[in-house]
């Protein structure tokens, strides 16, 4: 079975489901109508079937076709007002079951055109795509030659595209822990904005993170704490306010204090 993508708040499915789509064979789109945008993102689910995971479903809080042309090319009007005002509560249930089998129908008969629509739709933002990113890469390769950014850091160039877009992201805690969680990969990040007084006794702001990486040895936990803080300092630099100082530290807080086993001093072992 396929790794689903997780959905992504405000992000349109075209650019959500762009890589995803490319590897599967049969995909449906079904449309549900921009009544549920209210309370769904743009993809409502993404469901594979049973039998064959190259056949996906995408649901979408989209109008179909059939909601854009007038109800009246397919229901009268006034039908189940009439059955409701002669107050039979069985006529006017028979009448909506009626009424969503035919409904159900229609939908069926407009999802391959909305399915067709759909991947126009999808291949134009996958060009769109292409055009951002031979951008980006060019703007990245001046700035690298503007600024002394540390591009042989590993952690370093995993951002390096997002430098341009830095003053948009910058203090956005949703985005920077997205950012951290897919730079730390399979890692997981926690973040926490404190208060504390420094020994001058001005009251500072402090990004609190903590990178949770587990069974690391004295010479691994050593060799990546010189990595992360050269990649702190650079993602405080560009993604962070400059007034919030900032705190990025390793740790596995799983670890359970075991005489004879290794211990690493503010990684897995803490002095009280």
């Amino acid at each position: 079975m396929k790794n689903l993508p997780q959905p992504v708040e405000n992000i349109k499915a075209e650019s959500f489901l762009t890589t995803f789509l490319d590897s599967c064979s049969d995909v449906t789109i079904e449309h549900r109508g921009v009544f549920s945008r209210n309370y769904n993102e743009d993809v409502v689910d993404v469901e594979i079937d049973s039998d064959s995971s190259d056949k996906i479903n995408i649901r979408l809080s989209r109008d179909s076709l059939f909601h854009i042309l007038p109800e009246g090319l397919f229901f009268a009007e006034y039908k189940l007002r009439e059955a409701g005002k002669k107050n039979n509560s069985e006529k006017f249930r028979s009448e909506l079951e009626r009424i969503n089998k035919e409904k159900k129908k229609i939908l069926s008969f407009f999802q391959p055109f909305d399915s067709t629509y759909f991947r126009l739709r999808f291949e134009l933002e996958k060009e769109l795509n292409s055009i951002a990113e031979n951008r980006i890469r060019i703007l990245t390769n001046e700035l690298l030659d503007v600024f002394p950014i540390n591009s042989e850091n590993n952690l370093i160039r995993k951002i390096i595209p997002l430098i341009p877009f830095a003053s948009e992201i910058r203090g956005n805690k949703k985005i920077l822990k997205d950012m951290l969680q897919d730079v730390f990969s399979p890692a997981t990040i926690e973040m926490q904005n404190i208060k504390r007084r420094s020994s001058t006794g001005i009251v500072e702001r402090i990004m609190k993170i903590i990178v949770n990486i587990e069974k690391l040895s004295s010479k691994e936990f050593n060799s990546l704490r010189k990595d992360i803080e050269t990649f702190a300092r650079f993602f405080y630099e560009w993604f962070l306010p400059v007034d919030l100082g900032y705190e990025l530290k390793i740790k596995d807080t799983k670890e359970r204090f075991i005489l004879g086993n290794s211990m690493t001093l503010d990684y897995n072992t803490y002095l009280r």
